[in-house]
This record gives structure tokens, C-alpha cells and sequence, in this order.
């Protein structure tokens, strides 16, 4: 267990861990783990929490700055918990972030090719999970601490877009005026074609009636609102236009279920579908997508003519890609199947019947499937992944059958943090 301490110690900053913060090490074997600082900074720190030969610090004062150090960061910066490293010089920040990736897969293949890192701009996130608690006189609506479950009240964001901050600011000021609940409220806020869509989730009963009287007035921000207790099924309590979003540039779009996934920004999604065409050479190729989500390569891959099996574990996300593939007539080139990627193994056998597979899959990585496609010798695999550590244990396995990495384009859609958004194909 951690052990709880209140001390205050003055530390040098040698470098930075593979999430962005700040390391010490002492010459008595401890390392002490320093968020919002820079290699080569001396910082007044307090000791949280000490774990092993690990001490976890908050950063009470830099006393010695970083020439790298930037002053130009947002308001909240080191109070939410969303950005790790809004206060490196920007170049560094990115070179770092790229190294995350460039440098563990030199040793694993010393001839990889990396295209350069591919960066979103500030201000382009279209999802977002922001928490929201009523008192009897005031009202806090924004995100978490870093490392804690204090709620940091949040006015602005240069991540997330101007059009879901500005709705979320509204929404803070209705609920000031109207109390419904002492609980903590989560909102999902997904930006689609015809506006935002909202699921809200509780632990308690809230009354519908006096959700649809906070929400009946946005009427023009807003295509639908669903409320979930207690992991139920989500139920629609206010609907104005259709749930689609538009994917890639061929005129093609899905139907995204409530707090649905796909791509956080326009950028990332754009670049992985142009990829993935790219990569097919036959018109007749089958193509499998593994995490399929609600379609964001299986549609545009269907509207080019190719044959598309989509497997993913969300039956709403599913159904919603059967609904979305029939109102476009790209429904006789599909076919679809409903699994748990994460227990349930595909056997080899299933992936011979493809040409190229696609692989998805949430942050955990693929390791229940990646063994059997290995052994499959699929001609070409494409791996998309949004967590490099699980990316290099699943490409050790590829690689250990033969496969070897055409290249890799890394993106950046996780702005200021040490996630990364990381394109490979795989050829054997």
C-alpha cells in the first residue's frame, strides 16, 4: 500500500519517465517522481506518497528554471489533470513524444522506417468526458486533479473545441440555477455532423423531467441527450436530428451510438483511413477489421468497393454500422459478427480467408488475438494503437513470425501528454 507523508525535500530533476514527469534519483536508491517539471530544473516538491523505492511528489516551486521551460500555458495548467507537458518548448515536447516510439522499435528492428510525427492542432478534440457536482449554492462542472478525485473546475480548454466548451459553459450555468442531485454527474460530449451528443451518467435516480427542462433550451447545440443509471442501458430523453459523423473525404458517414468511439480528432481520422486505402492494391481484396467500433474504416472501405467482415464487442456499435451500411447501400459487400477481442481468440484458420486485417483495439492491445495472426501469415496486417507499450509487446509477437514493419506514421492527438496515436502496416 502507498504510505501517506507531508514532507517537503528540494530535488534536481534529471529526466523525464516515459509519461512526462519529472524523475530524481537519490543516492540512496529512491526515486522520487516530480509532475510539471523539466530535466536540468531544482523544485521544492512534497513527498505524497512513497511506494517501494518510489516517491510521489507534488510540485510545490521550481527553483531553478529549465531554458526550455515555456511560459505560455493554459489557466488550468497543473491543476486539471489532462496535460502533463504544456510547459516544454514545443519542439522538445514533440521530439520527445516521437523518441517514445522511434527509439524502443530501433532495437527491436534497427532498419524501421518512421515517417515524420504528424501533430493536431490545439482546440481539435471532438470528445470529451467532463464531471460535473452540484452543492446548494454553487455549481463545479470540468475534470480531475492529476493522480486525485479532486474536481478542478474548468472555464477553458486549448484541447478540447471552442463549440463543446462554450455548450459545457452553458450547461454549468443552467445547473447553478436549477439543483437536481449532490452526486458527481459524468457527461460524454461527442461533436457530430448535426451538433453534440450527450450521454449522461449517474449512480442515483435522477428525474427526467428535470433534465429535459435544463436541456429543452439548447435545442440548436444539441442532436440528443441519453441518461444512464447505474450501467443500464442508455435511454434517450431528448432527440433533434440524426447521430452521424462523417468519415474520411469519400462522402461516406456512421451512425455513432451514445459516448460511441471513434477518433478524437478530424486529423487522426483522416490520415488512418487515407493510410489504410492506401495500402490495398485489389479491388477484390477481403479485408477484416478487428475493434471495428462503428465503422470508421470498415464504411469508407465499403464505399471503395471493398469486401469488409467488422468484429467488435460493442453490440450497439455493430448494429449501429448494420443501420448506417444499409442506408448508403454498402450492405452486400459486409459482413459483421459480435465478439469479446479481449477473451475470445480468433483461430488462425478464420484469418486465412483474409487479405489485409486491421487492428483496433483499445488501449490493452490485441495480445488474446495477435498469436494467431501471426501464425496465419496474413500478407499484410495494419496496427493502429493509442498505447505504445502494448503496440511493441504485440509487434515482438508479429515479429517473431516473420513479419517485418514497413513503416510507421506516429500521431499526435493527444496533445501535451505521452499518449500516441501510432499507424504501422506489417508485411510478411
Amino acid at each position: 500500500m502507498h504510505k501517506r507523508t507531508d514532507t517537503a525535500i528540494n530535488l534536481f530533476i534529471d529526466k523525464l519517465d516515459n509519461s512526462g514527469i519529472g524523475i530524481s534519483l537519490m543516492q540512496n536508491e529512491n526515486v522520487c517522481l516530480v509532475p510539471y517539471t523539466l530535466p536540468g530544473e531544482r523544485v521544492k516538491a512534497n513527498i505524497i506518497n512513497k511506494f517501494k523505492s518510489k516517491m510521489y511528489c507534488s510540485n510545490l516551486e521550481i527553483l531553478e528554471n529549465s531554458s526550455d521551460r515555456c511560459n505560455k500555458t493554459c489557466e488550468h495548467f497543473t491543476k486539471c489533470g489532462g496535460c502533463l507537458l504544456q510547459h516544454w518548448q514545443y519542439e522538445n515536447y514533440k521530439q520527445w513524444k516521437f523518441n517514445l516510439i522511434r527509439q524502443p522499435l530501433l532495437k527491436l528492428t534497427p532498419d524501421i522506417k518512421t515517417l515524420d510525427m504528424i501533430s493536431a492542432d490545439n482546440y481539435s478534440r471532438r470528445r470529451a468526458k467532463f464531471f460535473l457536482r452540484q452543492d446548494n449554492n454553487s455549481c463545479k462542472l470540468g475534470f480531475k486533479k492529476y493522480k486525485s478525485e479532486t474536481l478542478i473546475n474548468i472555464n477553458n480548454c486549448i484541447i478540447i473545441d471552442p463549440e463543446i466548451m462554450e455548450f459545457m459553459s452553458e450547461v454549468k450555468n443552467a445547473f447553478n440555477k436549477s439543483f437536481l442531485t449532490n452526486e458527481i454527474l459524468i457527461f460524454h460530449v461527442n461533436k457530430l455532423d448535426y451538433g453534440l451528443d450527450i450521454l449522461i451518467q449517474t449512480k442515483k435516480s435522477l428525474r427526467i423531467n428535470d433534465l429535459i427542462n435544463i436541456f429543452k433550451n439548447f435545442k440548436s447545440k444539441i442532436i440528443s441527450i441519453y441518461y444512464q443509471q447505474n450501467n443500464q442501458n442508455p435511454e434517450l430523453i431528448l432527440f433533434y436530428n440524426k447521430n452521424k459523423l462523417s468519415f474520411g473525404k469519400d462522402n461516406v458517414y456512421g451512425l455513432i451510438p451514445p459516448a460511441g468511439f471513434f477518433q478524437s480528432t478530424k486529423l487522426a481520422e483522416n490520415e488512418l483511413i487515407k493510410n489504410i486505402l492506401n495500402e490495398i492494391q485489389n479491388k477484390n481484396n477481403h479485408v477484416l477489421d478487428l475493434y471495428s467500433g462503428s465503422g470508421t474504416f470498415t464504411l469508407p472501405l465499403l464505399k471503395n468497393s471493398y469486401n469488409v467482415y467488422a468484429i467488435d464487442n460493442n453490440k450497439s456499435s455493430i448494429e449501429s454500422l448494420i443501420k448506417s451500411s444499409k442506408e448508403q447501400n454498402l450492405f452486400n459487400n459486409f459482413k459483421y459478427n459480435i465478439s469479446n477481442l479481449t477473451k475470445e481468440r480468433i483461430e488462425t484458420h478464420f484469418f486465412q480467408n483474409f487479405d489485409m486485417v486491421i487492428l483496433d483495439p483499445p488501449r490493452a492491445g490485441a495480445i488474446t488475438q495477435v498469436t494467431s495472426l501471426g501464425k496465419s501469415k496474413v500478407k499484410k496486417i495494419i496496427y493502429i494503437s493509442c498505447n505504445i507499450q502494448t503496440f511493441l509487446r504485440d509487434s515482438i509477437i508479429l515479429l517473431s513470425y516473420g513479419y517485418k514493419i514497413k513503416y510507421i506514421l506516429p500521431i499526435d492527438q493527444f496533445l501535451y501528454t505521452s499518449h500516441l496515436e501510432i499507424f504501422s502496416v506489417f508485411e510478411i
